[in-house]
């Protein structure tokens, strides 16, 4: 028993309490790259929009911005309650399908007080088929500083884990890519950024076994 309790006090004597809010911080570090590495694809491969001043006068402009930054904020809650070992981030899925709700609410509401034959600029715009791949381009730095983050953490649901930083990642990209991006249609935003932000939450999930298993 004398050796039993000899080992477990050289196992303990080197532990040092946990800094507050350490995984906050962890996170920041990680993250912070990644974003500016987002915004700088964006703005080097695509540039900012040509009529910027103008538009961010308009309402759309800001739904279209605001929708993933707000995303994007819930999903680093959730990051850092999936960090820690049987963390279920209820209240982040919960808050990301009610903002998706207020969002597609507001794209009926736009094509409500439009035209039919306005309806496929709304809808489709001018790029649908290029917007979710920049928004996944520009969600990659992000992505990968995540995955880094998370593999410094202790998460005990890989692909939960994998999921929600994915689609965090997805809605940063998502963000940055709405300072370029000409589409002023509200149903467009919630079709296509939704859909570029959910396959980066499905990449996530499915590359969680390989890049973050202990």
């Amino acid at each position: 028993m004398a050796k039993t309790d000899d080992m477990i006090d050289r196992l303990v004597d080197d532990l040092r309490p946990v800094p507050p809010r350490a995984l906050h911080r962890l996170l920041a570090t990680a993250m912070l790259p990644g974003l500016l590495l987002s915004g700088l694809f964006i703005f080097s491969l695509h540039g900012p929009r040509p009529d910027l001043v103008s538009a961010m006068a308009t309402f759309a402009f800001w739904v279209k911005s605001f929708y993933p930054l707000i995303l994007a904020l819930i999903g680093i809650s959730g990051l850092i309650v999936v960090a820690r070992p049987g963390g279920l981030p209820r209240r982040t899925c919960f808050l990301w399908l009610a903002i998706y709700l207020v969002l597609v609410g507001l794209g009926l509401w736009q094509l409500g007080a439009a035209s039919a034959a306005e309806y496929p600029q709304l809808i489709f715009g001018f790029s649908w088929w290029i917007c979710p791949f920049l928004i996944m381009g520009s969600a990659l730095p992000v992505f990968v500083a995540n995955f880094l983050f998370l593999r410094r953490a202790a998460p005990t649901n890989i692909r939960l884990a994998g999921f929600v930083a994915g689609l965090t990642a997805g809605a940063v990209g998502a963000w940055t890519y709405s300072w370029g991006c000409i589409e002023s249609g509200l149903p467009f935003v919630a079709l296509w950024y939704t859909f570029g932000i959910a396959f980066c939450g499905l990449a996530g999930a499915l590359l969680a076994r390989r890049f973050l298993s202990w």
